[in-house]
């Protein structure tokens, strides 16, 4: 008997996982696998072939539709905005806004992005608090990004494919790396002993 009750655990996973704990089948336990067996024959994908599993996987689920606009997802927004600043989600979602023609919305997204990031530093200086705080604002800035602003000039259910956020994510550490370096060597180096 198995300490854990994997048809509840694997019931929670979608199908590509299920194919792969299947397809790890040698290194995951047996109750496990049967469960993930079992779950596929639950949800219409009957076989014991794991290579015909993933073909049916690959053929169930949704394409990416050609023509949907190619868009930073809210959750790169929102992540980029706590990590490097509203300003960098500001930007992110203003490239989103070019790509679905909404222009307009431009200019407010980007005076917000960068209001909302210079008052959120002034309020920082001003009650001197920790990281914590500093992501916090981070988080509620994007939380207005990705409500406030997502749904007046893009809308809520829009189908779009996801935006690689790797050229993103590069440009932002070769300019934050160098700031944070000086920073550290401001505060260790030239520090007064």
């Amino acid at each position: 008997m198995s300490y854990y009750n994997w048809t509840e655990i694997v019931s929670n996973n979608t199908n590509p996982e299920l194919a792969k704990i299947i397809g790890d089948r040698q290194t995951e336990p047996e109750e496990k696998v049967t469960a993930a067996f079992n779950e596929l024959k639950k949800r219409g994908i009957e076989t014991t072939d794991y290579l015909e599993i993933i073909e049916s996987i690959k053929k169930s689920e949704p394409q990416p539709d050609e023509n949907a606009p190619t868009l930073y997802s809210d959750r790169v927004i929102y992540t980029f905005s706590i990590l490097f600043s509203v300003i960098f989600g500001g930007i992110l979602f203003a490239i989103n806004l070019k790509e679905v023609d909404k222009r307009k919305g431009i200019y407010p997204v980007i005076i917000f992005s960068v209001l909302y990031t210079a008052l959120s530093i002034y309020i920082l200086n001003l009650i001197d608090v920790g990281t914590y705080a500093t992501l916090a604002l981070g988080a509620i800035g994007a939380l207005i990004l990705n409500t406030v602003f997502w749904n007046k000039y893009i809308g809520k259910g829009i189908k779009y494919n996801k935006r690689s956020y790797r050229k993103p994510l590069i440009i932002a550490l070769a300019i934050f790396t160098p700031i944070l370096a000086l920073i550290m060597w401001a505060t260790i180096v030239a520090a007064p002993q």
